[in-house]
């Protein structure tokens, strides 16, 4: 009773220093192949995560062939090292081990988490479905119409051709103009002759990287990484990010997908942003924080708080190797979509206008830097952030000292890169809706586009 008569409740209790984000040595080295390895023994439990990033994304792929980085990643499972697609799915039930392949305009990624104890026949299950896949005919026309129907499947999604309509205006015929999983016509052309061709020139050791964490010693790795990876073939290896083509949107105009009926709006803001390699990340990171990136960010606050017009807006950079996009999304009431567009617009002019500073500011960092140590508590949260540290050329320390240069940021940064990056007349804006009902309203806004 004594002691809780000391503590004065009418005041809530003041935040502890953040904890310094504090990492084990990584064993880093390369391959007799090239292939780059990071390594973070982690022993506390007996599992391990083990990450491969391939120069095989969906900005390699040739234009007619849209797709193919996409179907690959699928296929790697469906038959490999002469085993048939059953065997394989077998061969992984009895590791007992979790196995995934994604694939992003930069990289194809194949992950495994496992148990230690696996580590050896896990490591042969990989080389064994990334080194010697089968891409038997049958396979491949099964995923491939499996993708076919996931695309019209999206045709029916509002999001999705708003998103879609936006990166092709916005980009063109440039690779990042594409989904990264393809479209209908030309997936429609993919078979195992392509899909064979774009893994033997993509699926080697040049550009390559492995991270791997958790239960094991750094130099058992080195031997059994060095057996089934040091004689991989080199492949074409990583290629400079693509430029980017004029637009075939107009900046400043609107394009306006015609759903009849529908009872609200898709909408969309956006064009060229930063590539991860810009000197205006961390400014960036923080002012779009403030922007659109938390809940309490303006321009949600704005469409959701103050006008009831959407459950959510956000803003976001998309950041590749190259120039990815900046977006502005919400789904509104189809009565306000003019006004809505107008609201981001204003908002997005506010950051340099009205710059954050003070409570704003600090609580945009706070957000970026706060919850940092959460994202390295898993051995497959740390090969993730291993394998982007390798994917992007990052600095060795570069987790370590992410806290110091978020809180760098300054007002004038923030003011600055809004200025660089969030002009709207240099965007491209999108609206999926009953042409109907907001066309008119639309075309105040300037050039309208109407499109089926």
């Amino acid at each position: 009773m004594s002691s809780e008569a000391t503590v004065d409740r009418s005041r809530p209790p003041r935040p502890e220093t953040p904890r310094e984000l504090e990492l084990p040595p990584v064993e880093r080295f390369r391959l007799s192949s090239g292939v780059r390895v990071w390594v973070l023994e982690r022993p506390r439990l007996p599992e391990v995560s083990v990450r491969l990033a391939i120069d095989a994304g969906a900005a390699s792929e040739a234009a007619d062939r849209s797709g193919v980085a996409e179907l690959t990643g699928r296929l790697l499972t469906e038959g490999a090292d002469g085993r048939s697609a059953m065997e394989v799915a077998e061969w992984l039930d009895r590791l007992g081990a979790g196995f995934s392949a994604g694939v992003t305009y930069d990289a194809a990624v194949v992950s495994m988490h496992l148990l230690e104890d696996t580590l050896e026949e896990s490591l042969d299950f990989l080389r064994a479905v990334v080194r010697d896949p089968a891409f038997e005919p049958d396979e491949v026309e099964r995923i491939r119409d499996e993708r076919l129907d996931e695309i019209e499947r999206d045709r029916d999604e509002p999001d999705t051709v708003a998103e879609e309509t936006l990166i092709a205006s916005v980009y063109g015929s440039h690779p990042y103009g594409r989904p990264s999983d393809g479209l209908k016509p030309t997936v429609e052309a993919l078979d195992a002759d392509a899909v064979r061709s774009f893994h033997r020139r993509r699926y080697g050791a040049d550009g390559a990287a492995l991270a791997v964490c958790g239960d094991v010693d750094a130099r058992r790795v080195r031997r059994l990484l060095e057996e089934r990876f040091g004689d991989w073939g080199r492949g074409e290896g990583a290629e400079d990010p693509p430029e980017t083509p004029d637009r075939p949107v107009a900046a400043g105009d609107t394009v306006l997908v015609d759903r009849p009926g529908s009872a609200q709006s898709e909408i969309r803001i956006g064009g060229v942003g930063a590539p991860r390699s810009t000197a205006d990340y961390f400014p960036l990171r923080v002012m779009n924080a403030v922007l659109g990136g938390l809940f309490n960010s303006r321009v949600n606050m704005n469409l959701r708080e103050e006008k009831g017009w959407t459950y959510g807006a956000r803003t976001l950079f998309r950041h590749r190797r190259g120039a990815g996009p900046f977006v502005a999304s919400a789904a509104v009431e189809t009565g306000v979509t003019a006004d809505a567009l107008r609201e981001m617009e204003e908002e997005m002019r506010g950051m340099s206008e009205r710059p954050p500073e003070g409570d704003e500011l600090e609580l945009a960092k706070n957000n970026l830097t706060l919850s940092l140590p959460r994202k390295f508590e898993t051995p497959s949260q740390v090969s993730r952030r291993m394998i982007t540290q390798l994917l992007y050329g990052l600095e060795e320390d570069y987790w370590e000292r992410y806290r110091e240069r978020v809180e760098a940021v300054t007002r004038d940064q923030v003011a600055e890169v809004a200025e660089r990056y969030l002009d709207p007349d240099r965007m491209v804006r999108v609206a999926v809706s009953d042409a109907s009902e907001v066309r008119e309203d639309l075309e105040e806004l300037g050039q309208l586009e109407l499109r089926d």
